[in-house]
């Protein structure tokens, strides 16, 4: 998922907010050192100063997902009010001016959580049930996303999309509706190529994956003010739904929009 940094379209109160903690400054902190500290040898609660050099290429690359990863742990143990780059730092085991030179504020760094952690949520989705009958892919598929959302990550990541939505999102621009608006893309892709491979006469590839994503989200918002069903369940409504939305598919030559009228 892609999220625009749009500083110059927020207004006043919208602007990038930085950390509760204030950066550290860069030349000191590479003079000194303080960007990297460990557990010293010495006295309790110390630290000492890491000398080991420049990270390799593979460190480096890896080393944003590292820091976002530690963002990720620690909200889920401090929470949002809470969350501050001194916290990202220790979970890291690196230096606040670290984080700093990657993510500037507090924006960037939610921004990239948000997209890392949808990206490899979809990425694992769209893996599931690969070379199987399209009835079952989209029923493994439907059963894996209500484990997903009903999942202590899956409410996290919920509470992570509110967040950005609240904090930095706008009238023009909204992270939920440009979550929802890619899965729409993904899925109205697929079902393209279904129904071109089984002569499914589909007027309105998009139209039928909204369907399918509103049915499965409806389910999981619905049985979320019950007690969280058990896997059978879950399995047993996807392969339900399943069966039914690709008998519709194939009865139904064109999908309208609910609120179409007749002659639309």
């Amino acid at each position: 998922m892609t999220l625009p940094h749009k500083r110059a379209g927020l207004p006043s109160d919208k602007t990038a907010r930085p950390c509760t903690d204030n950066p550290p400054d860069a030349a000191r902190a590479a003079r000194d050192g303080s960007a990297i500290t460990g557990p010293s040898v010495g006295a309790p609660g110390a630290t000492t100063i890491s000398r080991r050099g420049r990270p390799s290429l593979e460190e480096a690359q890896r080393l944003p997902a590292r820091i976002l990863e530690a963002g990720w742990e620690t909200l889920r143990e401090h929470g949002f009010e809470a969350f501050t780059f001194d916290r990202v730092a220790r979970h890291a085991h690196i230096g606040k001016a670290t984080i700093y030179t990657r993510f500037p504020s507090k924006r960037e760094f939610l921004e990239a959580l948000l997209a890392l952690k949808t990206t490899e949520r979809s990425l694992k989705i769209m893996l599931i049930g690969q070379g199987l009958p399209a009835e079952e892919v989209f029923c493994l598929r439907a059963a894996a996303i209500m484990e997903v959302l009903q999942s202590p990550d899956g409410l996290m990541m919920e509470r992570l999309v509110d967040w950005c939505d609240q904090e930095f999102g706008d009238n023009q621009y909204r992270y939920r509706h440009a979550m929802y608006a890619e899965a729409i893309e993904n899925v109205s892709v697929e079902l393209a190529e279904i129904s071109k491979e089984q002569g499914i006469p589909l007027a309105n590839p998009e139209q039928a994956a909204r369907f399918w994503i509103e049915g499965v989200l409806g389910h999981v918002r619905m049985a979320g003010a019950a007690p969280t069903p058990a896997r059978d369940e879950n399995e047993r409504w996807a392969r339900a739904f399943s069966e039914f939305f690709f008998a519709g598919l194939r009865n139904v030559s064109n999908v309208t929009r609910p609120d179409a009228s007749p002659e639309s």
